[in-house]
């Protein structure tokens, strides 16, 4: 177990938050209500949330991340994420196995890990991508498609408290002394 001071998982405290109430918003969805899209070239519902899931595999395999490849594997077995996008139980599933994956990874990593690398080809050009670089990315790619997800289920008129009104702040802060 790494040294509270350096370890991700205090450092990235508060993303597990986040991720609950992304499931909280999709657990009581019905078929039709993930199968709704805001326009023809819009992702639904449930291919947003499926999304959410696969990049969290998608990047973190791509940093060799404790568990990683396993599930990559794991996914090819059952199909694409188009074919998750319309089963509830699939995507909780899902996104369940991959916050796992954060978690575990933010456990046991450090800070001394983030300046981990590795190449990526993009649109004709190499990049070397930092392991921090990459966390912020994933971060940032829940929390954008969490919001689009809130506005989402807001246009369809279903309450989504922690991602509405709380703003997915699920975590109290302490109290000042």
């Amino acid at each position: 177990m790494p040294d509270q001071s350096t370890s991700l998982a205090k450092i990235f405290d508060g993303w597990g938050g986040y991720h609950s109430s992304i499931l909280h918003a999709v657990q009581p969805l019905t078929t039709e209500q993930l199968a709704w899209r805001p326009s023809p070239k819009m992702r639904s519902v449930g291919e947003l949330t499926s999304h959410i899931a696969f990049g969290r595999i998608s990047w973190f395999s791509r940093m060799q991340a404790p568990g990683s490849l396993e599930l990559v594997q794991e996914i090819m077995k059952f199909g694409s994420e188009d074919e998750f996008a319309k089963d509830k139980e699939k995507i909780i599933l899902w996104l369940e196995k991959s916050w796992q994956l954060v978690d575990d990874t933010l456990g046991e990593w450090t800070v001394q890990n983030l300046a981990g690398s590795f190449d990526e080809e993009y649109q004709g050009k190499h990049y070397r991508l930092s392991y921090q670089w990459t966390l912020w990315r994933v971060l940032a790619h829940d929390l954008h498609h969490g919001g689009e997800l809130a506005v989402m289920l807001g246009m369809q008129g279903i309450e989504i408290p922690e991602l509405g009104e709380l703003g997915g702040h699920t975590t109290i802060p302490p109290l000042a002394e």
